[in-house]
């Protein structure tokens, strides 16, 4: 049996099971719903990749409420930036 993998992951591969958390399914059902409703089909590929990208939304959210993030002014990050040297 191949091993399953989550959303909470960076790539999906669609030949393997996915185990989805509580919110994820939650997610991913909304997303196959609200493809129903507006088109009369679903496309699983694209409700998987939008169900991955809101939980990572969600993720980051709580995150970003709980403190674990660098926070950055606009000036902060382009001095950041430029010091970098990045092109």
């Amino acid at each position: 049996m191949s091993e399953g993998q989550t959303l909470n992951q960076d790539d999906i591969d669609i030949s393997k099971p996915i185990n989805f958390a509580p919110r994820e399914l939650c997610l991913f059902k909304a997303e196959l719903d609200r493809q129903l409703t507006e088109s009369g089909g679903v496309d699983i590929l694209k409700a998987l990749n939008n169900a991955f990208y809101l939980a990572g939304l969600e993720r980051s959210i709580k995150q970003f409420d709980e403190g674990k993030v660098v926070k950055f002014t606009a000036e902060e990050w382009e001095a950041f930036v430029n010091e970098q040297s990045i092109l």
